[in-house]
């Protein structure tokens, strides 16, 4: 039963953003932002992965690990929480749930990344496999970054074609992962 929860999570996880991305793109182009039931499944798709994950590594007795590499797995995946947290709480959000486009945001952890919440999320995940030490969870965690590196070149041309000269100079001044310069 274990089995097939965590297959049907991860498939669903898989699909439902196989099946948004396009959705995404169309609603960046034609309406300005992301319309609630597309947020809606974006946010069904990392639900059901973090299913899938907590099923790997969550249910089962953890593997002896050494105190340090614990420490520094609950460490890591605390630190990912916070970024993550960060960023999602200066998400403007509309009267019917839709991500809207009330501006760039530059400041506070966008400062450090511009993409906070995934990033956070990513090492929130790394930071759990590695306190559980599980090799599933890294590759989760894996799928995870696959997932959100798809989308970034839709993210991006949006925000490029929005906020034009003001993204380039954040874009050039800003990683896009904690400390890591790429286009």
């Amino acid at each position: 039963m274990k089995r097939f929860a965590f297959w049907s999570a991860l498939l669903g996880a898989v699909g439902s953003f196989a099946w948004v991305q396009p959705r995404i793109e169309r609603e960046y182009r034609e309406e300005g932002h992301l319309l609630g039931p597309t947020v809606g499944v974006v946010y069904a798709a990392y639900s059901l992965h973090l299913v899938a994950f907590l099923l790997a590594v969550g249910g089962r007795k953890p593997r002896k690990v050494a105190p340090a590499l614990s420490a520094l797995g609950w460490t890591t995946a605390g630190l990912g929480a916070a970024l993550f947290v960060s960023g999602w709480r200066t998400l403007p959000v509309s009267d019917d749930s839709a991500l809207t486009t009330s501006g760039l945001k530059t400041g506070g952890v966008y400062r450090l990344s511009r993409n906070p919440q995934n990033v956070g999320w990513t090492i929130t995940l790394l930071g759990q496999s590695l306190a559980r030490r599980s090799w599933v969870g890294a590759g989760l965690t894996g799928l995870f970054g696959a997932m959100f590196l798809s989308y970034l070149p839709t993210e991006e041309a949006f925000l490029n074609q929005t906020y034009g000269e003001a993204y380039r100079r954040y874009k050039a001044r800003t990683p896009r992962f904690l400390g890591w310069r790429s286009s």
